[in-house]
């Protein structure tokens, strides 16, 4: 407790410091008082006695600094005198100060808004009970499959046989239309096994969880409501519970509601429902659909885990080696699956902001070095009444702490703005990003960052500073001294640490900038301008027959299709880049069946006729589909370029036949009619073997499905049919609702957002970089220039022209900039090679991205050197020659 009773009395001490102060007085002089009277009643005269009193007293203003030093105010004291001596060097010089804190506020700002992002999407946990312990579960067939979803019947055997999962779960998305209680309505739904929010740490805000017996078959007709479907479309009705809805023309009752907390996935999820497989389905190996996750028992490693869970699936491929062969378990911890696609791109963006506070840093360092060599005389002054070096160095760094506290307030300021701009510019789909903020822990790194920052650019200027020679400094020529030679060697050096960064960040930006522009040259495959997406799920219990199914979109396509300012209309069960695709094995009439456990697959699209005219897909050989391919007439296929090269290499595919094997092995055989172009289905960014994958075409009317997307072309603004789409689609179902309602342009554009938002990033640091860098060539010549000004005098006087004084300034500073620019290429060199996986068709070192930015990095160091040396030129010898 004395800690205490010491730390309230400083306390008290600093607070009433005048009180304290004066009982300080007070007491020397009682003192000394009772000493004067003590030597008068010895025998002293007054003034023999008070002088001998002070004698043995010794020096007050001594005693007086051991007493605040007891007091624990010395430290302080000192402190406070370095900070209000600051501040006024700060205010003496508001030109210098303004610079300083704008670069320092533009590095730190920009520092503080990424890690805030870093923060939210890398470093926070998920937010789930002991989320450490939850792990993503994924079946891997490499190299066709290196990461599935999962198979209903080896999750069921996952879950008997694992030993090292506490929980182990299953979900999938079951979209579904809601009707009543408003107009119809399409909601993302979760169908999920037993434990689900168990795993997740989670319970309803109103009702309960599902109970064991509503995952059987038959009694699986409950539903949990999201706290936003509950307030949106029943406006939080307190008697929700129990209440009867419509979901696909089924009644579910709703016993329970979600709290607003629970963010599964990041997703706008609107209810969840019990999974129930049925006997066949928990037999279904071969079947990869569902999502699985498990929580580990406490104690257990991931190591222990995936040895474990790669033995299971060890024996499910010998127990099922007509679909499990070649198949095995994968396990990622749940955060690293979810946040893996951003991580390299948003730890680029850190190292970037990283270099543009550190080329702040050098160029307020090489300011502080200028301000020091004019403060020469000052220091010397200080040191020669016995300032030791260290109070020296203690002065300068407080003074250029305060410079970053200054620099760290604003940059704090631009950082609230900036994380505003950086929401509103991130992409919809960057996972987590919605949770960035500027909390506890962006607060602690911007404190740190402020600390770090003002020791970095102060230290190395403090210690040039603090080291004067005395003999020279107090000369009153010492001011018009120039430089030594070690502190314009630290300049030099500085600029040229920042030449260096500049480029090596310019390179990496040029990199990601042109890779984007590479990335906007892909053809797609189909023409995204002026067409409209438009989703329509069929409930199956409703439409339960193939040929319902078919009629209505049938109906629907030629109604759309005659719309006023529609020029085309066609649909298909899986839009290019909309991230689904169902994917089915193959066989080809006349070709040997494959070895066990060997697969060949393509993606299998059911499509109107009118379908390739709509999205601009080109036909490159055979024949499109027509209205006479009906359900009775003989089945045909169309397949994509890369299938054609790649499985009919040297034959012509057109009339060769090949079979779906997810139809069964019974099913007709298909007459290839048709070659068209690729198409990016998978993502633009994709390998050409991944994107443009195996791609074969089907007539929705011999392959029938329930969900399909209308594409509408249209001549003008396509947004402008959604209202007249809507209205057809119920005048057919007014019980039907439409969903997905975007233009193709937008589709496009989101699949490519994360990229271009990295490469705005990116450009934006690198043109901050890049004029810091300019700042600092410019001021450390436009210095050289007020330093040397009595050496260009005397070398015009002697006959040196403008010419002359140009190539002198400006061949100092494009030394330092050639010097700064070779280290700056070596070290992109090296560095741009993390950046592979980031890049799309251009190479870490390419030469032509290279070579550009080290030219526009000359080009502005030139103009930078230009400036100052054209100052020099106007320098008039016999003023120069006077002043001296």
């Amino acid at each position: 407790m004395r800690w205490k009773q010491e730390l309230s009395f400083i306390i008290r001490r600093l607070i009433h410091r005048r009180r304290a102060e004066q009982e300080l007085d007070d007491e020397i002089r009682a003192h000394l008082e009772m000493e004067v009277e003590q030597n008068i009643a010895d025998g002293m005269s007054p003034k023999e006695a008070r002088q001998a009193a002070r004698r043995s007293f010794g020096s007050v203003a001594l005693a007086k600094e051991d007493s605040r030093t007891m007091w624990g105010l010395r430290s302080l004291e000192i402190l406070w005198q370095d900070l209000r001596y600051g501040a006024r060097m700060s205010l003496r010089k508001p030109g210098f100060t303004l610079v300083a804190v704008i670069t320092l506020s533009l590095g730190i700002g920009a520092n503080t808004a990424i890690f805030s992002v870093v923060n939210a999407v890398l470093l926070r946990p998920l937010p789930y009970k002991e989320p450490d312990r939850l792990m993503a579960i994924l079946e891997t067939k490499p190299p066709q499959f290196p990461e599935s979803t999962v198979s209903p019947g080896n999750f069921l055997d996952w879950k008997k046989q694992n030993t090292v999962f506490e929980r182990l779960v299953a979900y999938r998305g079951s979209p579904f239309n809601l009707i009543g209680a408003g107009d119809p309505e399409r909601i993302l739904g979760v169908s999920v096994t037993e434990g689900f929010l168990a795993l997740f740490g989670a319970q309803p805000q109103l009702g309960r969880d599902f109970l064991p017996e509503e995952h059987h078959p038959g009694r699986d007709n409950v539903a949990i409501l999201s706290h936003g479907l509950w307030q949106r479309r029943f406006g939080g009705d307190s008697k929700i519970l129990g209440r009867v809805i419509t979901l696909d023309g089924q009644n579910y009752i709703v016993v329970g509601v979600m709290p607003t907390t629970f963010p599964f996935g990041g997703r706008n999820l609107d209810l969840l429902t019990p999974m129930a497989f049925t006997a066949q389905q928990a037999q279904n190996h071969g079947g990869h659909f569902l999502t699985a996750t498990g929580q580990l028992k406490p104690g257990v490693t991931l190591d222990q885990a995936r040895a474990e869970m790669s033995a299971i699936g060890g024996r499910l491929a010998a127990q099922y080696p007509g679909v499990n062969t070649g198949w095995n378990v994968k396990i990622i911890p749940l955060l690293e699956l979810t946040v893996r696609s951003v991580k390299p791109a948003l730890l680029a963006l850190f190292v970037t902001v990283a270099f543009v506070l550190l080329i702040a840093c050098v160029n307020v360092a090489n300011l502080l070095l200028a301000r020091a060599a004019g403060r020469q005389k000052e220091i010397g002054i200080r040191a020669a009444l016995g300032a030791g070096r260290a109070r020296i160095v203690r002065q300068l760094l407080t003074e250029s702490a305060l410079l970053a506290l200054l620099g760290g307030a604003v940059g704090l300021l631009l950082a609230k703005y900036g994380m505003d701009l950086l929401l509103a510019l991130a992409p919809q789909n960057l996972p987590r990003m919605r949770g960035a903020s500027l909390d506890g822990r962006a607060l602690a790194f911007t404190a740190a960052i402020t600390l770090l920052t003002g020791v970095i650019f102060g230290l190395v200027p403090a210690l040039q500073a603090s080291g004067p020679n005395l003999n020279e400094t107090l000369k009153d020529a010492g001011r018009r001294l120039t430089d030594g030679g070690r502190r314009q060697l630290m300049r030099n050096a500085l600029v040229v640490l920042e030449v260096a960064s500049a480029l090596a960040l310019l390179v990496g930006a040029g990199l990601m900038i042109k890779s984007f522009w590479r990335l906007r040259k892909v053809d797609p495959g189909f023409d995204p301008n002026n067409a409209l997406t438009v989703s329509v799920a069929l409930p199956r219990r409703k439409y339960p027959e193939a040929n319902r199914q078919a009629a209505f979109f049938q109906q629907l396509i030629e109604k759309v299709g005659t719309l006023p300012g529609a020029h085309a209309a066609g649909a298909t069960s899986f839009l290019p880049l909309g991230g689904s695709d169902d994917t089915s094995s193959f066989r080809i009439q006349g070709r040997p069946s494959l070895p066990p456990g060997a697969v060949q697959s393509a993606n299998i699209y059911s499509v109107s006729a009118g379908y390739f005219k709509a999205m601009g897909i080109r036909l490159i050989r055979g024949r499109l589909f027509t209205e006479r391919d009906t359900k009775d007439s003989p089945r045909v296929a169309i397949i994509n370029e890369w299938m054609a090269k790649t499985i009919f290499p040297d034959e012509d595919p057109i009339g060769k036949h090949i079979r779906v094997d997810s139809e069964g092995a019974n099913s007709d055989w298909f007459e290839i009619v048709g070659i068209v172009g690729d198409v990016k289905h998978s993502g633009i960014d994709q390998a050409t073997t991944l994107a443009t994958t195996l791609q074969t075409y089907e007539p929705y009317t011999q392959r029938t499905v329930s969900s399909m997307t209308l594409i509408v072309r249209a001549e003008g603004d396509p947004a402008s049919l959604t209202t007249a789409i809507r209205s057809e689609v119920l005048k057919l179902d007014k019980e039907q609702p439409i969903s997905g309602v975007r233009t193709l342009d937008q589709l496009y554009s989101a699949s490519i957002a994360q990229r271009r938002f990295s490469a705005l990033l990116l450009g934006v640091f690198a043109a901050v970089a890049l004029a810091l860098a300019a700042v600092g060539v410019y001021g450390v010549l436009s210095y050289a220039v007020t330093q040397r000004a009595h050496e260009i005098g005397i070398r015009m006087a002697l006959g040196a022209g403008r010419r002359d004084v140009l190539k002198l300034v400006v061949g100092r500073g494009m030394s330092l900039t050639l010097i700064g620019m070779a280290a700056g290429l070596a070290a992109a060199f090296a560095l741009t090679r993390l950046m592979s996986t980031l890049l799309f068709d251009v190479k870490p070192t390419d030469p032509l991205t290279f070579s550009l930015i080290a030219l526009l990095l000359g080009a502005v160091a030139l103009l930078a050197c230009w400036i100052p040396a054209r100052r020099a030129t106007k320098v008039d010898p016999l003023k120069a020659l006077k002043h001296e």
